[in-house]
């Protein structure tokens, strides 16, 4: 690997690192993870934010750089729009799911072993299941939205050359999925600490995070207008 592709790739995945923690990325993968709570969880919802989005940032990047074909901007002021409805329509179903469910941290011991984990009253499983593909195609939104601005600067740095491009957004898109998954850990372990010690607290912070998610949905909203 010559130094060129070095410092490419490097610059790739710093700004990966520093993109996934745009303030509606984070509010997203947060209201989603505020929904239905857990460790686990939390880290396999940023890890499937983070799979939609940078397939569909190597998709827009193929067809751009390999076929001369770009999104149509209408289609991406679309997206775009759709973040901000997206975050107040979680906030919103957040709300009613608070009415439905109640968070325990429980702790069991087995002999000398104790054991701890979340249980969700009124958590019905296959609601779990359909819910997994959600994280995802949130990520595939977010990444049609800001798609122009992760591309524009692929060609003064690769000079038309289609596989430093995509090495580029695929080193991209890792770095987006490292920071988003770190983001998802201390998300987690914040949440599990404060509902172990603190379960008013811990309601009333999902609450809040519901009600920041509506805000910051309805303020993005009139910014794409």
């Amino acid at each position: 690997m010559d130094a060129s592709l070095f410092s490419l790739l490097t610059l790739g995945l710093g700004l990966g690192l520093m993109h996934a923690l745009d303030a509606d990325h984070v509010m997203a993968v947060s209201t989603l993870s505020n929904r239905q709570p857990g460790f686990l969880r939390t880290i396999r919802f940023s890890a499937n934010w983070a799979l939609g989005h940078g397939g569909v940032l190597l998709l827009s990047g193929l067809c751009l750089f390999g076929f001369g074909l770009a999104l149509p901007e209408n289609l991406q002021r679309a997206a775009e729009l759709s973040v901000g409805v997206l975050l107040v329509v979680l906030g919103v179903v957040c709300f009613i799911s608070f009415r439905r469910q109640k968070v325990r941290f429980e702790r069991h011991t087995h002999g000398e072993i104790e054991h701890s984990h979340w249980t969700v009253d009124g958590h019905a499983h296959n609601k779990d299941a359909k819910g997994k593909h959600a994280p995802v195609m949130v990520g595939v939104l977010h990444g049609l939205a800001g798609s122009a601005p992760a591309l524009a600067l692929i060609p003064a740095v690769t000079q038309g050359n289609l596989w430093h491009a995509m090495s580029y957004l695929i080193v991209f898109s890792l770095g987006v999925m490292i920071s988003m998954v770190l983001f998802g850990l201390g998300f987690g372990f914040i949440q599990a600490r404060i509902l172990a010690n603190y379960e008013r607290v811990f309601e009333w912070n999902r609450r809040f995070i519901a009600a920041a998610s509506i805000g910051f949905g309805g303020y993005w909203i009139v910014q794409a207008i």
